[in-house]
């Protein structure tokens, strides 16, 4: 097993001294999730988006890309033996970080020295981008939770990410820095589908009003589209879920079956990719 995790760090290594894609290797979907301010729930939406993705027969590996706070190890009930810093710093390959979370998904989990992601140079941001792209043999979906940095590496996500899930809640603050976010990471000749989840949601109406005045800006100002993916109510159960560090989606509740709905229509999104191909 060992000698078979030293020849793929040497097969990923020489491909990105080769700017090369991993050969004979199918490519997982990437699906990042950012927000554009702390406290809008990116990361406990991240964990139960993996996590009913899995319990619908996805292979999928989550990844703790949170450049300041490093929670998704503890949102799954994990205790970190490595983290995605030992990735970037070639320490080890993606397999040896892997470990098994709930429904059967894979967790990388996140550092808590932000300096060292932040400040990764090119090669390495690289490098941890064809890792992921490595799994594709073992994995349908990489699910990355962002959190709500802007920065260099954030934004190498975003160009990398075959959908960008964006979190907000329906305050004004809120919604004026998702806009700004997207204005910041958002590549002009980008065609990666940007979706809207709005947490903590009473209403559609209300989801609609929000979807609204952060599209209209972008089509005016940015000249770029997002779509509604839906919103997620408030539950009493989100909140005892995470006290008790299990994911809410394993429950019966309304936040839930929100974000349920949300795991099959991206599994759906990838079927359609998959028959196209």
């Amino acid at each position: 097993m060992s000698d078979q995790a030293t020849d793929l760090r040497n097969l990923v290594m020489q491909s990105v001294r080769d700017d090369a894609p991993l050969p004979h290797l199918p490519r997982p979907r990437f699906i990042v999730l950012s927000g554009g301010k702390g406290g809008v729930g990116v990361t406990t939406l991240a964990v139960n988006l993996a996590v009913a993705m899995g319990e619908l027969g996805s292979r999928v590996v989550l990844v703790d890309a949170d450049l300041y706070r490093a929670d998704v190890a503890v949102l799954c009930g994990l205790s970190e033996r490595h983290s995605v810093a030992d990735v970037i710093a070639a320490r080890r390959d993606i397999h040896e970080v892997l470990e098994r979370g709930p429904a059967g998904i894979q967790v990388v989990p996140g550092l808590w020295a932000p300096g060292t992601f932040a400040d990764c140079q090119d090669m390495a941001q690289r490098r941890l981008i064809q890792q992921f792209a490595s799994l594709g043999k073992h994995a349908d979906f990489i699910v990355l939770d962002t959190g709500s940095g802007v920065n260099q590496v954030v934004q190498r996500f975003w160009q990398a990410a075959d959908e960008i899930l964006l979190v907000t809640t329906p305050d004004t603050v809120s919604v004026m820095d998702t806009y700004a976010t997207i204005k910041t990471l958002h590549s002009e000749d980008s065609q990666t589908t940007l979706s809207l989840m709005v947490n903590r949601c009473a209403r559609q109406v209300i989801t609609d009003d929000v979807q609204g005045r952060i599209n209209r800006a972008c089509q005016h100002f940015l000249g770029v589209s997002t779509v509604c993916a839906g919103f997620v109510p408030e539950d009493q159960q989100v909140s005892d879920a995470t006290h008790h560090r299990i994911p809410f989606v394993s429950q019966r509740g309304v936040a839930a079956s929100a974000i349920q709905q949300l795991a099959g229509r991206m599994m759906e999104g990838k079927d359609h990719v998959a028959r196209a191909a």
